[in-house]
């Protein structure tokens, strides 16, 4: 396989920084309609509340079990067992990481859907976007929401487990599983926060959104990482839940304004209201 040009490899990078700036973008909308932001901190904070006991439970047992891993690593007590408790703790957090913030965003959007539909109308006026609500039933909605996140919070175990692995290489292991955590992480957050404003625009379906945000891979990427980082902060996921809504409304909008491969001013008109896909 041909290996990437240096201009692509530039191309790509600049997507994901556009991405990436992007979430940063959607603090701006503070400063448009600070009352409906605030709005969007209830469910982020009930999900806080809720998942908080969890938290709380494996803050206490990453020790515990890092301990027991090393155990079965190294027999006998010394450096080298300290060395493996750490590298497993680390290991731990890391694939407990990727589960919480994707099953922390699923719940927090699904209980403050009202809201964050909001914020996302209000983001999307702003950017002259006319399009309908969904032409689908509001309790089919909800079911296929749900069943979605369902779906998609299976399938961060497997990757959390591949995490878990990674963490346990010595001195690159801790580094590595990061980034990896939150690249493949920052796609399931892209995939779960752009839901709404590209259901909007006639993407409701799963696998429609997911080819959509294909188009723009980097850029997707990009964005997803860096809210994922962001969550990572304490109480992060909370207080940053609407802006990554806002910021998710503004992807969207340059990802079906601009085509993949078209530059910057390639821009499509406002679409209409038309039957969702995928159903």
């Amino acid at each position: 396989m041909a290996a990437r040009s240096p201009s692509g490899a530039i191309s790509t990078a600049r997507e994901a920084l556009i991405g990436a700036s992007t979430a940063w973008r959607g603090l701006r909308t503070w400063s448009t309609s600070p009352a409906l932001m605030a709005w969007g901190l209830l469910p982020g904070a009930i999900t806080t509340v809720l998942f908080g006991a969890s938290a709380f439970v494996v803050a206490t047992q990453v020790a515990d079990w890092s301990r027991a891993i090393a155990e079965l690593v190294v027999s006998e007590d010394g450096w080298a067992q300290s060395a493996v408790q750490v590298i497993a703790g680390l290991a731990v957090v890391a694939a407990t990481v990727l589960v919480a913030v994707y099953a922390f965003t699923a719940f927090t959007l699904t209980i403050g859907q009202p809201f964050f539909e909001r914020i996302g109308r209000a983001v999307d006026a702003q950017q002259g976007f006319t399009g309908a609500e969904p032409d689908e039933p509001w309790a089919r909605a909800l079911l296929r929401s749900v069943s979605e996140g369902v779906r998609l919070a299976l399938l961060t175990l497997p990757f959390a487990m591949g995490l878990f692995l990674i963490g346990l290489v010595p001195v690159v292991g801790g580094p590595a599983a990061f980034i990896a955590g939150a690249t493949i992480g920052g796609w399931f957050l892209a995939l779960e926060l752009t839901a709404y404003p590209l259901a909007r625009r006639g993407h409701v379906s799963l696998a429609a959104r997911r080819a959509v945000l294909r188009q723009h891979r980097a850029r997707s990427g990009g964005f997803g990482a860096a809210v994922f980082v962001l969550f990572l902060i304490p109480l992060g996921a909370a207080l940053f839940m609407p802006a990554a809504v806002a910021g998710a409304t503004l992807l969207v909008h340059g990802a079906t304004s601009t085509p993949a491969g078209a530059g910057a001013g390639a821009t499509r008109a406002p679409e209409e209201r038309r039957p969702v896909e995928g159903r």
